[in-house]
């Protein structure tokens, strides 16, 4: 009998871990939500080009940073927070950072509604949208549908303009 209690043991852990990754879900934005296109911070909210989720993929989702999704209304889900932690050596030793970006669903596009960030990051939309589509104009990443027809234009696109 001895014999059959390690791994039965193992069975019931690994049985357990199973159930919780199966029933317990992280928040997140559903597809519907992040393939929407990005609008840009002008008056206008001109299209980018870009689905959220193509600049958040094309971005690396900003690096090796805890990636944390959450909305303040569990009911509402036209608003979802992306927050990003890191720790950086520092002269005084480990830093945190952070950054928090605020995107909110208007009609067919998602608009950036606020950062807020730690010191040294840039908290204007404006800055912090020419940041993000730095990296789909690098890796020339699929535009939304409508940006791939004849004349189809947005918010610095197509790069180099």
């Amino acid at each position: 009998m001895r014999a059959l209690a390690g791994p039965a043991m193992t069975l019931v852990l690994v049985g357990g871990f199973a159930i919780y990754k199966s029933v317990h879900r992280e928040d997140a934005p559903t597809r519907a939500f992040t393939e929407l296109e990005l609008a840009a911070a002008d008056a206008g909210h001109t299209g980018t080009c870009y689905a959220l989720s193509t600049v958040l993929v094309a971005n690396g989702v900003f690096g090796n940073a805890l990636r944390t999704w959450s909305t303040p209304d569990k009911d509402d889900h036209d608003k979802w927070m992306l927050t990003l932690e890191s720790v950086r050596q520092g002269y005084n030793g480990p830093q945190s950072e952070f950054q928090r970006f605020t995107f909110e669903r208007h009609g067919d596009a998602i608009w950036l509604t606020s950062v807020d960030a730690s010191k040294g990051y840039p908290t204007e939309l404006d800055k912090n949208i020419d940041r993000m589509l730095e990296a789909p104009h690098d890796r020339r990443s699929t535009p939304v549908d409508r940006c791939l027809k004849e004349h189809g234009t947005g918010y610095q696109f197509p790069p180099g303009k």
